[in-house]
């Protein structure tokens, strides 16, 4: 199972590569799909009346719908009992995008998106980019901007410390907008009360406009810029910054602008903001800073568990038949954040005692042998006491010199509720490996 915390495309690895472009122009390779896109384009529609309009069977709307979703194209809403589906305009030109890359005979190089780290090596502080050499690496305490998105859960003293800002993704409280980041505007606790007593929040990504300003603004002044962003296999906001970054790109073809996809949530891609922060003050070049955090975040890793699965079926994570039958049986999923950045169910375990040590165990597998552990974050959505007694839990499996207890933002809290616990560490392999020997 994987659960998107909006509307996002597939894994941004290599944003051309045939594996996404297969998930992007799937949405166009059927006649009941162009259909359903026709009937769209008149606005949005619920899923009742295309299934009228179409004339074919629930089972198999559901079947195209799924595949239009995940293809960006078009995006869905839970409203009561009715989903509503609409097109995504963002996933639209996304894909008008891909089309002209992948048919441009003209120029074939690679779509320059914040992965445009990896295609840097640093020799002889030159870099070198699609086999050009640039100008001179400054390795003199250079001054680049850092940003991060507000689902980092960073308190305002970490931001100032480490010379972070913040762009806030926004959220609805009960139809009330927030704007503010970890807690400005309300309490951590009011929050959560607020969704124990049946309150809704709801979230929304970082439009493209939002990025193309910021972007536009540094690149005016010829500053490095590192913009850490929720992972992409969670939200459509990375999708945001590659759109804006490559028209941006336009007119400023030399900008040092580097977004990075995290791959992660919450104090995950906090933690990446940190790390920026610390290298910029070594003074280390934005380019290596860059390619730095594009090797590290490969080995950051989450793992959580939720109290009520009501959340996620509220969110459109679930469906109602999986949240309601969970909560009767009392199961309680154990989930981590994949290699792509999606998440995805790692195990399962029926109360919240067990939950708590199968995710404990989970932890200890996921830490190589003999490890020693330098900081591991326990993050909770107002249960501190329970995320205490897991903390002692860890540290009984692992060699671990400091444990950190942190009450999570309203960004990723929206979608897990109250009582939800989550680890958050560094380990001593990547994503990919712990997928591989395990799995």
């Amino acid at each position: 199972m994987r659960i998107y915390f909006d509307n996002p495309l597939a894994t941004r690895e290599n944003p051309v590569c045939a594996y996404e472009s297969t998930r992007v122009f799937s949405a166009f390779c059927d006649e009941t799909r162009l259909k359903v896109l026709e009937l769209l384009r008149g606005g949005e529609k619920c899923a009742n009346v295309l299934l009228e309009q179409v004339s074919i069977r629930q089972s198999t709307l559901s079947h195209h719908m799924k595949i239009l979703v995940e293809s960006g194209v078009v995006r869905a809403r839970r409203a009561g009992k009715r989903t509503y589906y609409a097109i995504s305009e963002s996933g639209a030109e996304y894909a008008e995008y891909l089309l002209k890359k992948l048919t441009n005979t003209i120029n074939t190089q690679p779509f320059q998106t914040s992965l445009v780290t990896q295609n840097i090596s640093i020799n002889q502080n030159y870099t070198i980019k699609d086999g050009v050499k640039m100008n001179p690496i400054n390795t003199n305490n250079e001054s680049f901007a850092i940003m991060a998105d507000t689902s980092c859960d960073l308190p305002a003293e970490i931001l100032a410390e480490y010379g972070i800002e913040r762009v806030p993704i926004t959220y609805e409280l009960d139809g009330a907008p927030h704007n503010g980041g970890y807690w400005q505007e309300i309490s951590g606790k009011d929050f959560y009360d607020t969704l124990r007593q049946g309150g809704v929040a709801k979230t929304a990504q970082i439009n493209p406009e939002v990025f193309v300003e910021v972007f536009t603004n540094h690149a005016k002044q010829g500053k490095g810029l590192i913009f850490i962003i929720l992972s992409s296999g969670l939200s459509g906001t990375y999708q945001s910054a590659q759109i804006a970054l490559t028209q941006v790109r336009e007119t400023y073809p030399d900008c040092r602008i580097f977004p990075i996809d995290s791959i992660s949530a919450s104090i995950g891609l906090g933690l990446l903001a940190i790390l920026a922060g610390k290298k910029r003050a070594a003074g280390v070049s934005v380019e290596e800073t860059a390619a730095f955090l594009e090797e590290k975040k490969h080995s950051c890793f989450g793992l959580f568990t939720v109290d009520d699965l009501m959340y996620l079926h509220r969110g459109g994570r679930l469906s109602k038949l999986s949240a309601v039958a969970g909560s009767v049986l009392k199961v309680k999923p154990i989930l981590n954040l994949a290699p792509d950045g999606t998440l995805a169910v790692k195990d399962k375990a029926r109360g919240r005692k067990a939950s708590m040590e199968t995710l404990a165990a989970q932890f200890k597998r996921s830490i190589k042998p003999g490890a020693v552990l330098d900081t591991v974050l326990v993050t909770h959505t107002d249960c501190e006491s329970e995320a205490a007694a897991l903390a002692e839990m860890l540290k009984a499996n692992a060699d671990i010199k400091q444990v950190e207890l942190m009450l999570m933002g309203p960004i990723i809290g929206a979608h897990l509720g109250p009582g939800a616990l989550i680890i958050l560490f560094e380990a001593g392999m990547s994503r990919g490996e712990y997928e591989g020997r395990f799995y």
